[in-house]
């Protein structure tokens, strides 16, 4: 992607014309998906690992096998529980991929309202509903195709896409509406979403709660609930995420000594520098540049 920890991102799809990429993801921090948003659907199939994942308002914490979904413009992130590996696929497309082109009504009835949002992924398919393992597999095909890259696997993927829209169909038929938007409202997710824009662009600078529940206009409590339940994290954990996450950019880039980088990026403190960045990386920053000029 672009800036790998930007809000806004703009998947670069491999083929333009096929616009739907598998990323195998084997995150080496505690911080196992970085805050973002996009234009894309998104698919997680969870493999291993103890995760919490914030997806839109919602909070879940997968088991190996479960399936979760991101709809389009969702805020979404997650952050391993404990020191076990995390393990995941994330399967991103284009909605267009979802739309049917053929002039059935039986197929553009199935198709088309997932690919124009009119109705919406379920948040979490997990391993014990009854069409997860028939999800899972068109899942697991899909990812094969992906992978093997033989002739005519966008058709193939393309058309296992349609099929587990057929499955989802189905399972919406008997369950109802599992899937949402976003509880917090489009309006206020909007909002949050320039908000945590204006952090990136900021995040040097002396940040408080208070100015940041007048940029979203909420009571500094509602904006500490909501930033949470958005985030995962309160206000003061993911300004000091993103200076984090900053820092390990100029430790992998740059020369600068590592007291310079700690003001550089906010910190006061190059003592609670070290301690945060140990928490979110699991090693210190001096071995965060060894790491890297080694290659590992």
């Amino acid at each position: 992607m672009t800036n790998p920890y930007q809000i806004k991102q703009d998947v670069p799809h491999r083929d333009l014309d096929f616009p739907f990429d598998v990323f195998h993801i084997i995150p080496p921090g505690k911080e196992v998906l970085h805050l973002h948003w996009h234009d894309d659907l998104e698919l997680i199939y969870f493999i291993r690992g103890n995760a919490t994942f914030y997806i839109g308002s919602e909070t879940v914490k997968p088991e190996p096998g479960d399936l979760m979904f991101v709809n389009k413009g969702m805020i979404h992130t997650g952050f391993a529980d404990d020191e076990h590996q995390v393990e995941y696929y994330a399967l991103v497309f284009h909605p267009v991929l979802a739309e049917s082109r053929v002039a059935s009504s039986s197929h553009v009835q199935i198709t088309n309202p997932y690919a124009s949002g009119k109705r919406f992924f379920p948040i979490l398919l997990p391993v014990t509903d009854t069409y997860n393992s028939l999800i899972a597999g068109i899942v697991k095909q899909m990812i094969a195709e992906y992978e093997q890259q033989a002739i005519g696997y966008q058709v193939a993927i393309q058309s296992m896409l349609h099929l587990l829209l057929v499955h989802l169909s189905r399972h919406h038929h008997l369950h109802g509406p599992t899937g949402s938007a976003d509880t917090v409202g489009a309006e206020l997710t909007d909002r949050f979403k320039e908000l945590i824009a204006f952090v990136e662009r900021h995040y040097p600078e002396k940040l408080t709660v208070q100015q940041a529940a007048g940029i979203v206009n909420l009571s500094e409590y509602h904006f500490c609930r909501t930033f949470k339940k958005v985030t995962g994290k309160t206000f003061v954990e993911y300004v000091n995420l993103l200076r984090i996450n900053a820092a390990e950019q100029l430790l992998i880039h740059s020369s600068d000594p590592i007291t310079e980088i700690a003001f550089k990026v906010g910190f006061g403190s190059v003592n609670y520098f070290s301690q945060m960045f140990r928490q979110y990386k699991r090693h210190s920053p001096s071995q965060c540049r060894k790491r890297y000029a080694r290659g590992l």
